[in-house]
């Protein structure tokens, strides 16, 4: 009984050998192998800046020079302007001491940390970094943060999300975002954003500077009013 069992068994197998698969179950095969590829591909992002890191030590130092020139040249397009008042939100002593970013749709909730702009890498280390040629949100004029999108190594992917501009592509016009600076809570709206190699205009509020890639020349640059 086993034996003639075993008989069809391999009768069975050896017609599918000879046959070979048919074309449905080639396009499923397909199917399936792309999508494990497209898993693999996502997944092993972080691992590929983890060795790009590790092969270009230099990488981020690069990308804070590129960050560093953020066309400082431009400051006296909007800065302070002598004898004009600016309106100020409510002191909130419930509120806490110092300067910070909000920006929820993309989860960023970090610490503007200051630097002048020959020491600007300590700042981007941390996160972001205000750039000190432009002003701040209680100044009459443009106000500048600029950040890493990928950051360093000892960064956790959270920090990374949090504390800095990883995810500053996903904002859309229109999209909020909050300045909190010595107890006074200032709100902003997103009017446009634009990849570019360099800020083109100075009249807006607030902008938000980060490079597209680890190494490229293209920059995302969000521009936003005062609300």
């Amino acid at each position: 009984m086993l034996t003639k069992l075993r008989r069809r068994i391999v009768k069975k197998y050896r017609i599918i050998y000879k046959r070979g698969p048919s074309t449905l179950a080639m396009f499923f095969a397909g199917m399936a192998i792309s999508s494990w590829l497209g898993v693999l591909l996502l997944s092993g992002y972080p691992l590929f800046q983890y060795v790009y890191y590790t092969l270009v030590p230099s990488t981020s130092s690069k990308l804070s020079a590129v960050l560093g020139k953020a066309e400082t040249s431009h400051s006296e397009t909007k800065w302070v302007k002598e004898g004009e008042a600016i309106s100020l939100p409510p002191l909130d002593i419930s509120l806490p001491g110092g300067h910070y970013l909000m920006i929820p749709s993309i989860g960023v909730d970090a610490v503007i940390w200051e630097a002048p702009g020959s020491d600007y890498e300590r700042a981007l280390r941390r996160g972001l970094w205000r750039v000190p040629e432009f002003g701040g949100p209680d100044t009459q004029g443009t106000m500048i943060l600029a950040a890493h999108r990928f950051g360093y190594l000892e960064w956790t992917q959270e920090y990374r999300r949090v504390n800095s501009f990883f995810n500053l592509p996903k904002l859309e016009e229109g999209s909020e975002i909050e300045i909190l600076w010595d107890q006074r809570l200032y709100k902003y709206r997103v009017t446009r954003l634009t990849e570019s190699e360099e800020i083109d205009d100075y009249e807006s509020d607030l902008i938000l500077y980060t490079c597209k890639f680890l190494v490229s020349p293209v920059r995302i640059i969000v521009y936003a009013e005062r609300v």
